[in-house]
């Protein structure tokens, strides 16, 4: 049975009927459209949807009996939802995998590594609300856990120097990327959510040693990073690494590389949306180098 057949036979055995669904949610041909298999419904009416009917959204995607399935489905979505910066599904999906999983009745839970990844983005979910000291408390209590898990580890010190970049505590996030260099450095060669990670590690490690003002091993940071990227294109790092190497070659006062990276910084970002803040950094740096010539 197809995730819109059963959306339609659960609602036919709530009772409920179309209008009485879609009330304050979506209009009701959306429904009916929907369980007809002819369009899609956005994963945030989805979820109000199913909450209206009383059941996990997950309800509808896989067997419920199957709860290793059901665990690997809802790790999958947290990880869609950190990557792609969706907020508001990833503190929903949180509360719904907690309702559904950590506080379900004999639900048998033998998944070592679901616990450390929903706690891992519970912290982001508590960062994306400002709350820097509790999100650092659990981060630093899951680096001491995930010792030699390898990717796992990578996740927990990913998040963990992001919200020391946001909290402005360059020093310690460089402690942190320095402790873990080799392992940051020699991680595999892999695919998606990783590939992301890396990549996020690679940046903000530069980052840091950028502003401790240390230039050359910035720049070797920032080349090992555009080999990543190379591995598989991302428009919105390669502008940005451009864009990094471009100040790190200002302050080396060397205006040649720092108007060639810029230049490539541009490019990348013609292909990708150029939020407000990006724009601004790239206009601060063009005036750097130019007042460098």
């Amino acid at each position: 049975m197809r995730y819109y057949e059963r959306f339609k036979e659960i609602r036919q055995q709530k009772g409920l009927t179309h209008k009485e669904l879609s009330e304050g949610i979506c209009g009701m041909t959306t429904i009916y459209r929907f369980e007809r298999g002819d369009t899609a419904i956005a994963a945030e009416v989805l979820y109000k949807l199913c909450q209206r009917l009383s059941i996990s959204m997950q309800t509808l995607f896989i067997d419920e009996d199957s709860e290793y399935a059901l665990i690997d489905y809802y790790l999958e979505k947290l990880r869609d939802y950190v990557y792609f910066k969706h907020p508001e599904m990833l503190k929903l999906t949180l509360q719904d995998a907690k309702k559904t999983i950590n506080e379900r009745p004999g639900f048998d839970l033998k998944y070592r590594n679901y616990d450390r990844l929903y706690r891992t983005y519970t912290a982001i979910d508590l960062r994306n609300d400002d709350k820097y000291a509790q999100a650092e408390k659990i981060l630093l209590e899951l680096v001491e856990e995930t010792k030699n898990v390898q990717s796992l580890e990578l996740e927990v010190i990913n998040t963990l120097g992001d919200l020391y970049l946001i909290m402005d505590r360059y020093e310690d996030a460089l402690t942190l990327y320095q402790k873990h260099r080799n392992r940051i450095f020699d991680f595999p060669r892999v695919d998606g959510f990783e590939r992301y990670m890396i990549k996020q590690l690679h940046y903000g490690y530069a980052i840091c040693l950028y502003n401790s003002a240390s230039y050359v091993q910035a720049l070797e940071v920032c080349y090992k990073l555009l080999i990543r990227i190379q591995e598989n294109n991302s428009m919105f790092y390669l502008g940005r690494t451009h864009h990094l190497m471009s100040l790190i070659y200002v302050a080396l006062k060397d205006p040649e590389p720092a108007k060639e990276h810029l230049a490539k910084c541009e490019a990348a970002f013609l292909l990708e949306d150029l939020d407000d803040s990006m724009a601004y950094h790239i206009q601060i740096a063009k005036e750097e180098v130019k007042a460098l010539e």
